[in-house]
């Protein structure tokens, strides 16, 4: 072997190693700030409702009193109260969500004539109609988008509560956020057609909570697309999240 094959050699070893190198530090490096706001952004018609902050990963400053608070609302409403908890939804979340039967009532209601599901519709209890209305009203359009903002800014809003409870690492946390966040952007085309993926998905959820909150929850989804102060319209949508 010749000394110019030789050096050749080396000189791809060295670029192969410096190539390594690089991808090494770029993955241990994690998201930019940027991209952690922009992830955040994703769960912001909640955290906007429930007044919280926009800009930190735990909605919002650690303390006694708010871990109590957080603590209660995460077992009423989800069954959450330990971290193992907190990975069996984040699963279901992922896997099934709403968005399994919000399909499944979709590919049903396809087979109906209108009469049939008028009469099959009426003989069924409030709550149970207005969610066969939701799908009605949305199934066809959404296609294969489906309720995917809604289970997934939950997703990511439950992160961030496991966050400030300490059922996960603020390293862990990111890992569970960040592969959703690019989801989100890669579904939708704005922050506004997340937000009313969101609200459907809310609305199919459940009819007694919409009546209940519904118009506030409206209103802080209005709010986000109103203010020029809001992430929504200080983060970009078009932020690259690689």
């Amino acid at each position: 072997m010749n000394i110019v094959k030789e050096r050749q050699i080396v000189l791809r070893v060295i670029l192969m190693r410096i190539s390594l190198l690089l991808i090494i530090v770029i993955c241990s490096c994690g998201p930019t700030e940027e991209q952690k706001l922009w992830a955040l952004a994703t769960t912001a018609v909640l955290t906007e409702f429930n007044q919280e902050r926009h800009d930190i990963l735990g909605c919002g400053e650690p303390s006694e009193e708010g871990a109590v608070t957080q603590k209660q609302i995460l077992s009423d409403w989800w069954g959450i109260d330990c971290r193992e908890d907190l990975f069996f939804v984040l699963d279901w979340l992922e896997q099934v969500g709403h968005r399994r039967r919000f399909e499944e009532m979709g590919q049903y209601m396809k087979t109906l004539q209108e009469e049939e599901f008028r009469s099959m519709q009426g003989a069924l209890a409030e709550e149970d109609s207005s969610s066969w209305e939701t799908v009605l009203r949305n199934w066809f359009w959404l296609g294969k988008k489906s309720l995917t903002g809604w289970d997934f800014s939950r997703y990511i809003h439950l992160c961030r509560k496991g966050y400030y409870l300490g059922y996960l690492s603020e390293r862990e946390a990111w890992d569970l956020i960040m592969p959703k966040a690019r989801l989100l952007q890669e579904t939708f085309d704005s922050w506004r057609e997340l937000g009313e993926n969101y609200l459907i998905g809310r609305e199919f959820w459940s009819l007694e909570r919409t009546k209940e909150s519904g118009w506030y929850f409206y209103q802080a989804f209005k709010k986000l697309l109103d203010d020029p102060q809001s992430p929504w319209n200080t983060i970009p949508w078009e932020l690259s999240l690689d």
